[in-house]
């Protein structure tokens, strides 16, 4: 819009000039109008009449709200916000050196002699004065017409924009082309103008590039928005090694080669925070409270690197694609490592939400803390500490642990397999390089894994600064000494109550077969409550205490499970095959009747460990008897000494037959 009028301004035409509507005018040249008024205020301010540290009613400012830096940079660029900042700097310094003037009858004076040296008003000195107090440099940059405004544009009506909104924003993750054909209904039916398809797209390009945290809650869920934009709570690092365990479970991203079949094996740690060692492992067939025992047990216990070997093909790929040589890992076998110790806390994620699927019945590959680690914890000395229940990355130090092995271990080994099906190799058949022998054992993979442990231990840590081992040398730690071998054994060893009958205490028997469990010494205790501990892999004994004092009875044993090594888990197989029997036809059923529990015993044991860890260090120094099972611990190391050293003894046909023999030659 232009109209013409007269102006006294002396520039001729009779006085006559043409205006133009600030409105009419683009958002640049507006912006250059409002910043050539404001230069034109600053250099034209008049000198005060009297001498005052503070500006007229009339003339102090009402300054628009003050953005910070940040803000700043945002709208205007890398560049402009370098200049801007350095004129807010210059416009700075008379301010600071008034500020630092001391308080008195010549401050006026002072301050007008400032205001001169730095060819400014006085007028101008106090106004940014008053300014730098309420703002900081950030008060002093030149004012932009959209500072601290925003800006709003809405290519489409807002009711369009909200709709659009709603229907993206929806759990099964929508198409933009199918957002589209929602919206261009939705317009028809209520009278708006139907956008086109780009401005719909760009709609929906602009809410994910501004809100993103909006659409990851709305479109993946809860799960992922804690995962990826919750705040996250920093905690302070432990003092001491071993002040702070975390243990977590990891399912490898490789296959492994397990009675003839190809399947992914479960690593259990416990991570020394303070050090970031992992102070205890174990591999296995899968995961459960067995395998965290297993694995605290090794990281308590002294260890040494064990013996590796090349022997199979599986071996000789896999130390090829590390870059290992065989001859150092030879050399460097039964060094002793210094990480051991008896841990202060666990810290686990054994909450709520492991708890609540294990009531649903639901599978759950949470940690188990359960009733046997619960009850060594206790006698150990060990706290636990549950972390914050629906939170993974609680324990952040064990995920990126797991994710540094797959990067540098796991990726390298015959079988691997990503994890999960968008990272699965092409081409890769699991099964087929199990019948061929390609794939790597349970206990090769645990040799492998034990070597990638140390080489970790002896890489500098980027948050440390240092190695792991480094680090664990020269902090102290939280506790001294550990229990004996055979003594933590006991502590490991699953718990229940049994009642002594007269033949003995009854468990793990089959329906049409009872296992009866006897010792001299339980004569005594006929009637009584006892509790008992047991090696769910080697169920041939019981060690009885009394539930009284606590103190151990004796050994009791069962002779026919002594001689098999039978375990927990085969007589579970056992009972399942046979239940599974009675559903099949008759003469199926006789077929299957040939199959016996020393059948299913004889082939666990050929199928070899369905879990392994490191290997320990007997003998070492700083064992501490701390427990109370001590007194079983001897008294069954006694026993076994005695077995393997009793003599064989003939019987007096034996002799007499071997007396014959001699007289005849």
């Amino acid at each position: 819009m232009v109209k013409k009028e007269k102006i006294n301004t002396g520039c001729g035409g009779g006085g006559m000039a043409y205006l133009i509507a600030l409105s009419s005018l683009s958002t640049l040249a507006q912006r250059r109008w409002f910043e050539s008024q404001q230069t034109q205020a600053e250099t034209n301010e008049p000198d005060p009449d009297e001498e005052t540290d503070f500006l007229s009613e009339n003339d102090k400012i009402t300054a628009p709200r003050i953005a910070n830096l940040a803000e700043i940079k945002a709208l205007v660029g890398e560049e402009r916000f370098t200049q801007l900042l350095q004129e807010a700097e210059e416009a700075a310094r008379p301010v600071i050196e008034y500020l630092n003037l001391s308080e008195g009858a010549q401050k006026t004076a002072k301050a007008i002699n400032i205001a001169k040296k730095y060819d400014i008003s006085i007028n101008t000195l106090y106004r940014r004065v008053q300014l730098y107090r309420g703002g900081g440099v950030a008060a002093l940059m030149r004012r932009l017409p959209s500072l601290g405004t925003g800006t709003i544009r809405r290519v489409v009506p807002e009711e369009v924009e909200r709709f659009t909104y709603g229907e993206y924003l929806q759990r099964n993750k929508p198409k933009a082309a199918h957002v589209y054909k929602k919206v261009k209904k939705f317009c028809e039916l209520n009278g708006f103008e139907i956008p086109s398809r780009a401005t719909i797209y760009r709609v929906i390009k602009e809410l994910n590039e501004t809100n993103p945290a909006l659409v990851c809650l709305a479109r993946e869920g809860e799960e992922e928005y804690m995962k990826r934009f919750a705040e996250k709570a920093t905690r302070k690092e432990p003092e001491f090694v071993n002040q702070v365990w975390e243990g977590d479970h990891h399912r490898c991203d490789f296959f492994i080669n397990y009675r003839g079949r190809a399947i992914r094996p479960w690593l259990t740690v416990w991570l020394d925070v303070a050090s970031r060692t992992i102070a205890g492992w174990a591999l296995s067939v899968q995961a459960n409270g067995r395998t965290i025992a297993l694995a605290l047990r090794y990281g308590i216990l002294p260890k040494k690197l064990s013996e590796i070997s090349c022997t199979s093909k599986a071996m000789a790929v896999s130390m090829a694609a590390l870059g290992w040589d065989i001859e150092t890992l030879r050399q460097q076998s039964g060094t002793s490592l210094p990480i051991m110790g008896l841990p202060r806390t666990l810290y686990i994620d054994n909450g709520e939400d492991y708890k609540s699927k294990v009531r649903k019945g639901l599978k759950c590959e949470g940690f188990e803390y359960s009733k046997e680690v619960r009850s060594s914890c206790d006698i150990l000395g060990i706290s636990a500490q549950f972390c914050t229940k629906y939170s993974p990355w609680a324990k952040g130090h064990c995920e990126r642990w797991f994710g540094t092995m797959t990067d540098q271990f796991s990726r390298y080994l015959p079988g691997y397999c990503g994890k999960d099906n968008k990272h699965r190799p092409e081409g890769l058949d699991e099964q087929a390089m199990a019948e061929r022998d390609d794939l790597l054992d349970l206990e090769e993979a645990s040799l492998l894994l034990e070597v990638y442990i140390n080489e970790y231990h002896n890489t500098v840590h980027s948050t440390l600064g240092m190695t792991p081992l480094e680090k664990y040398r020269m902090t102290p730690k939280v506790r001294e000494g550990i229990p004996d071998e055979r003594t933590l054994d006991i502590c490991l060893m699953d718990v229940e109550r049994a009642k002594i009958m007269a033949s003995g205490i009854q468990r793990f028997g089959t329906k049409n077969k009872r296992r009866w469990y006897s010792h001299p010494e339980l004569e005594k205790y006929v009637g009584q409550n006892v509790v008992i501990r047991f090696d769910p892999n080697r169920i041939g004994e019981l060690l009885v205490f009394n539930t009284k004092n606590g103190c151990y009875i004796c050994t009791a044993t069962n002779k026919e499970l002594m001689d098999w090594q039978a375990s927990q888990d085969d007589i579970r197989e056992f009972q399942k095959r046979r239940a599974s029997r009675k559903k099949q036809v008759k003469e199926i059923w006789r077929g299957y009747q040939q199959s016996t529990l020393e059948t299913v015993v004889a082939e666990r044991q050929e199928a070899g460990p369905a879990m392994v860890t490191g290997e320990t260090a007997s003998g070492a120094k700083g064992i501490k008897m701390i427990t109370g099972m001590e007194q079983a611990a001897k008294g069954h190391n006694k026993s076994a000494a005695a077995k393997k050293q009793k003599p064989a003894v003939n019987s007096r046909f034996d002799e007499y037959i071997i007396q014959q023999a001699g007289n005849q030659y």
